[in-house]
């Protein structure tokens, strides 16, 4: 039940993610075009590693026509399973979060949750909350504020008082802020406790929406006027600031579960890359068809090429590492395995490559799920979900439905990822070896339980329901924090 509940406790600031992170271009191009523009080395702007073999094809016949039959032509698309996601979530006219209410709306207020009288009072609670919002979500940000927060900041002052060079001021970035509240919860608390660390500090956002990029702004400067905020209309993807050379922490909550991924299939004869075919009849008719299939190719994208080396060599699995013999016994069994399908985080990787490139001095604090039940087929499949319409008595409420398959109509449901926790720790750990002044004893990981402990501590009271149960503690124990 409190896996369920932790699934659907989500999203304020999820208008978001990859549309924060990355946009596919929408112009035509072939796939062998595609493939040449892209290269294993870090380019700027990162966008262009992340491009795929996405082509537009219209019918010849169509094509010749000159009447009113133009409004009615046959439009193809081929795209990488992480461009058909990036198109599901973030397309700027039909994608789920750029299409739906996601924010949560400013008349909805979390009640004091030490008012609840136990566990039980706090689950139906949540579960009438959400019965009332047709397409927002709670984080933990907004569910727990602004105690969770105000552990972060304890995180934040505790390492920044650590830096070498003390004297300089305090730099937060924080990619993907929603509605603000966790920026402006920081900054409450930095300046009620540390406010000659406040004084000096500067907020930094990077928001690719404009919508809340402009939210963000006024709600940031009427609590905190004399602070340096900076509010960037762009994706960190598209990062063509200034490296930052000092010393700083980039703040990720709730956001890489909403990177898309791509989809791999093992067999014995090889590996293959998962290609979405999409077909849309163009027609002014409301009744449009949208067939979708997926097949399988053999793997020639870059990116996916760049991360499964990446990955045998975090991972120990390396070739180089294994004996002939060994490699010749491995291909044998494989014959004799059934197919395997693994969705691998081939977006989340890039986002770490550029932290280490354009932010070498970073501290990462980043949470996140780390396991969602999910009926899609394959290894560290997705949740796809929708909120269904339902009536309860004499009111309308929404319900959340999990659905079995991703290729579905564009924009008409959430996806979001878990993460096998060791496996992003090496991925963070791999393509941050090389930055300055990096060091792997302060890479560390944390269950959410136990960074609140540890970070949290002095506020618990504060969360606890008249039973002692505590849902800041014991809700969300499929989440995990990475911190550097």
């Amino acid at each position: 039940m409190i896996l369920q509940k932790s699934l659907q406790i989500k999203k304020n600031n999820v208008f978001k993610t990859l549309s924060r992170y990355y946009s596919i271009s929408s112009s035509s191009s072939s796939s062998s075009s595609a493939s040449n523009k892209l290269s294993n080395d870090l380019q700027h702007p990162i966008l262009d590693k992340l491009k795929s073999k996405e082509t537009i094809k219209i019918d010849d016949k169509q094509r010749n026509k000159k009447n009113s039959n133009e409004n009615h032509l046959f439009k193809a698309k081929t795209q990488l399973m992480r461009d058909f996601i990036q198109d599901a979530l973030y397309n700027p006219k039909s994608g789920y979060f750029t299409t739906k209410e996601v924010i949560i709306p400013e008349n909805v207020q979390v009640k004091p949750l030490n008012s609840l009288a136990n566990f039980k009072e706090y689950n139906n609670y949540l579960h009438d909350l959400y019965g009332q919002l047709e397409h927002a979500w709670l984080t933990p940000v907004e569910l727990f504020k602004p105690y969770y927060s105000r552990a972060i900041s304890r995180y934040i002052v505790e390492k920044y008082s650590q830096q070498q060079h003390p004297d300089t001021p305090l730099k937060i970035y924080e990619i993907g802020a929603g509605s603000g509240t966790n920026a402006v919860s920081i900054l409450d608390f930095i300046k009620d406790n540390h406010p000659q660390i406040y004084e000096n500090m500067e907020y930094t956002i990077i928001e690719i929406s404009k919508l809340l990029a402009e939210k963000q702004v006024q709600r940031i400067k009427n609590k905190h006027p004399n602070v340096k905020i900076n509010i960037n209309n762009t994706s960190v993807f598209n990062w063509t600031k200034t490296m930052e050379e000092q010393e700083c922490f980039v703040v990720l909550t709730e956001v890489i579960d909403n990177l898309p991924h791509d989809k791999i299939t093992h067999s014995f004869n090889g590996s293959f890359e998962t290609v979405i075919h999409s077909t849309l009849e163009n027609s002014l008719s409301k009744n449009q068809k949208h067939l979708i299939r997926e097949e399988l190719s053999k793997i020639n994208d870059p990116v996916i090429i760049e991360y499964l080396e990446a990955e045998k060599i975090w991972s120990g699995k390396s070739d180089q590492d294994k004996s002939k013999l060994k490699q010749k016994l491995d291909n044998l069994l494989s014959m004799f395995k059934e197919d395997e399908s693994v969705w691998v985080p081939t977006v989340c990787f890039k986002l770490f490559q550029i932290l280490a490139k354009f932010f070498p001095r970073h501290h990462l604090v980043l949470a996140d799920f780390d396991y969602i039940p999910s009926i899609v087929k394959g290894k560290n499949s997705p949740t796809v979900q929708h909120k269904q319409r339902v009536k309860d008595q004499t009111q309308v409420k929404y319900e959340s439905i999990d659905l079995d398959d991703v290729t579905l109509e564009v924009g008409s449901c959430d996806i979001f990822f878990p993460y096998e926790w060791d496996q992003l720790y090496k991925m963070y750990c791999y393509t941050n070896k090389d930055r300055i002044g990096f060091d792997l004893a302060n890479v560390k990981t944390f269950k959410h339980k136990d960074f609140i402990k540890q970070y949290g501590q002095q506020d618990l009271h504060l969360t606890e329901t008249k039973s002692k149960y505590n849902p800041i503690l014991e809700d969300y124990k499929n989440m995990s924090f990475l911190i550097s």
